[in-house]
């Protein structure tokens, strides 16, 4: 019996064995064997090479068994040093890195097992395992005690065998993503990542959880994550490659962060190609103005200097911690959604350099059973091929998208920049459609967006309110993606017809008193065989939900509404959800959903000054919803002057005031069909 019959694997799982042979693993195998002190990328690649599948047993117990002898832990570290002063000379296994000091013309690596940061090496070693100067390898490493040579650093590495791959085929990688569809090569990416894709069926999960890889995959990008405890906000990065490092809390110096002047030594910005800021609140900055500054022009520029010394370097950072919540939301609680930051981070010039900000509350806990069990890119390999990915660039296909012309450069730059690493994760050969394209800028910009919603926030005078994103998608300028224009000022739709673009009704708590407001939803189609939809904006479950609902109900009648079937068949449908308030617009915004859908559809506009509330049963029924009275006094504020309501609720219209009732011709309707018809310019 193989390994792979003993092993629960897919369809799938075969299908990627046999088309990626040897650069894959069985994940699940790799968890299970996860050899203690080594990280996961060392351990996938030991099993990858040495365990076959004929005598998997066998071969897992030899390599444990070579791991225990040649890995020492802290308690024998000693009788390693006593072992090779007493032979002379000792084979262990550990993690490699070198060093240069131009100053003395001397070679050097550090190696952990020993405590020794000054062993000698030679050239041609560095030459043939040039990883140990990109940050350091792990492998077999043969030491020799030999103090006559070299009295201050009697230790020298005589030979090495690391444990991780060489330079990738990138071309036979990007030939592999043909073999493969849209969703299966997620999945297969997914798998590589550590995360089973089956523990996170939405799409939304999945493309969060992916953006988490673009700091690998893309120059200089920065990007913070806050959300709840649990989520796995450094897992993802910490385990994928060695390119990584991690400042988990504490303290950090313009010396380790940036170049040490005494040493002249180049510091972590110049060594890795992702450096994470983990646990930001408890991290310190020593000489906190001089890191702060030099920070912020390595931020917008990707150079750093310090006294007479000037880097360029192409890492990225990651600013990652803990945020509290309320189901899938922040705590309301929070002033905004900087708040957990440092206080010396709050800082409007700083975050306005950040790329993206990563709604680390939507991302479910990271469970046991959250973990990758089928078949995935060996680690070290799919690290490799991540960081190699860094040299094609994907700006010019994102510039092709026009975008809103509000934006300023930094937008557009954070905009092209998370776009082209999710383009390099999702689609490494180019190979995309518009919808999916439009996917990930969409996606990109909601990143951004997040950022400058907290910047008009901290400074409003400075930071103006505005949306981020294509032009298609922003017909009208709005308020940020959280709160409510005023309740005294006009809405645009008020005295505009426009396709796909809908102002709905709904309700709001404030100063506690239910009050009425408007919101917008803004929906365009895009040719896409799937036949699928996505949403945007800011939505939880409820609300996604409801989008859901209304786009199935369209499905259900589209002939009932206009639809021509090859329109219905062959188009994505994208809807932005623009001030939506969470809590209690989901269900009441039905009309307005399959509205601003079948208007898209159609290309027939929302006629001008029109609005609605009411919900909608799945075969077309429009429903009563609650608080018309205030929802009614909300259109006439933003000077609309027709509303659609459910004919159930027409019992309620006396509870309206009566100065609102004359502003005001108030439809009822019984079915979304009869509705359309109100609501839609005439054929």
């Amino acid at each position: 019996m193989s390994l792979y019959d003993e092993l629960p694997l897919t369809d799938f799982d075969r299908k990627v064995r046999d088309s990626l042979g040897d650069k894959v693993v069985v994940k699940s195998l790799a968890q299970n064997t996860a050899f203690q002190g080594l990280p996961r990328y060392v351990s996938e690649y030991l099993i990858a090479k040495f365990v076959q599948p004929a005598t998997w047993r066998d071969d897992l117990v030899k390599v444990q068994t070579k791991i225990k002898e040649l890995l020492p832990d802290l308690e024998r570290r000693e009788l390693k040093k006593e072992a090779l002063l007493r032979l002379g000379e000792l084979t262990l296994i550990d993690n490699i890195e070198a060093r240069i000091d131009l100053k003395n013309g001397e070679r050097w690596v550090r190696v952990p097992a020993i405590q020794d940061d000054k062993v000698r090496v030679g050239s041609d070693l560095l030459s043939q395992h040039p990883g140990l100067l990109l940050g350091g390898l792990w492998g077999t490493a043969k030491l020799k005690y030999s103090p006559e040579e070299h009295r201050d650093a009697p230790n020298e590495l005589v030979s090495f065998t690391p444990f991780q791959v060489g330079p990738p085929d990138l071309v036979a990688y990007k030939a592999a993503r043909s073999k493969f569809t849209s969703e299966e090569w997620l999945q297969l990416i997914m798998n590589s990542a550590g995360y089973d894709a089956r523990s996170f069926p939405e799409r939304r999960h999945r493309l969060l959880l992916m953006t988490r890889l673009v700091p690998l995959v893309e120059r200089n990008v920065n990007l913070l994550e806050l959300g709840p405890r649990q989520t796995g906000k450094t897992f993802l990065l910490r385990n994928v490659s060695p390119r990584v490092f991690t400042i988990s809390g504490g303290r950090t110096t313009p010396a380790n962060l940036f170049v040490n002047l005494s040493t002249r030594a180049v510091g972590i910005l110049g060594t890795r190609k992702v450096v994470v800021f983990d646990e930001i609140a408890h991290t310190t900055f020593g000489d906190e103005d001089a890191t702060i500054s030099t920070l912020k022009d390595f931020m917008e520029s990707g150079q750093f200097s310090r006294g007479a010394l000037s880097f360029n370097t192409d890492a990225s950072l990651v600013f990652t911690g803990n945020l509290d919540v309320q189901g899938d939301q922040p705590d309301p609680g929070y002033t905004h959604l900087f708040e957990p930051l440092p206080r010396e981070l709050i800082d409007t010039a700083l975050q306005d350099r950040m790329h993206g900000y990563l709604p680390g509350w939507e991302i479910p806990k990271i469970t046991p059973g959250s973990l990758a069990q089928g078949v995935g890119f060996v680690t070290d390999y799919f690290g490799e091929v991540l960081t190699r990915l860094r040299e094609d660039n994907h700006h010019d296909r994102v510039r092709q998208i026009s975008m809103h012309p509000g934006m300023t450069r930094r937008d557009q730059a954070s905009v092209e920049r998370l776009s082209s690493g999710l383009i390099k994760l999702l689609y490494p050969d180019g190979n995309m459609t518009e919808a999916e394209l439009m996917e990930v800028v969409v996606l990109a910009a909601e990143y951004r967006q997040r950022i400058h919603n907290q910047l008009n926030m901290l400074a409003p005078g400075e930071f103006k309110a505005k949306l981020i994103g294509p032009r298609a998608l922003i017909e009208h300028e709005a308020d940020d993606l959280n709160r409510s224009l005023p309740e005294s000022s006009e809405d645009p739709l008020s005295h505009e017809a426009a396709v796909g673009a809908v102002t709905g009704l709904g309700t709001k708590e404030k100063d506690g008193k239910t009050i009425g407001v408007t919101f917008e939803i803004q929906v365009t189609t895009f040719p896409d065989s799937s036949g699928k939809v996505q949403v945007t904006g800011r939505h939880g479950a409820d609300l996604k939900d409801s989008v859901l609902t209304a786009y199935n109900i369209v499905r259900t009648i589209f002939p009932k509404l206009g639809i021509a079937e090859r329109k219905m068949r062959e188009s994505m449908v994208a809807v932005h959800l623009v001030r939506v308030a969470e809590g209690k617009d989901g269900p009441s915004a039905g009309v307005a959903f399959v509205a601003a859908i079948v208007s898209a559809m159609t290309g027939r506009a929302i006629q001008a000054g029109t609005t609605m509330t009411g919900e909608v049963a799945l075969h077309g029924d429009v429903l009563a919803v609650g608080g018309l009275p205030q929802k009614l006094t909300a259109a006439a504020n933003k000077g609309f002057r027709r509303v659609i309501i459910s004919a159930e609720n027409e019992k309620t219209l006396a509870q309206v005031p009566e100065d609102v009732r004359k502003q005001l011709e108030i439809i009822p309707v019984r079915t979304i069909q009869e509705a359309i018809e109100k609501i839609l310019t005439p054929v």
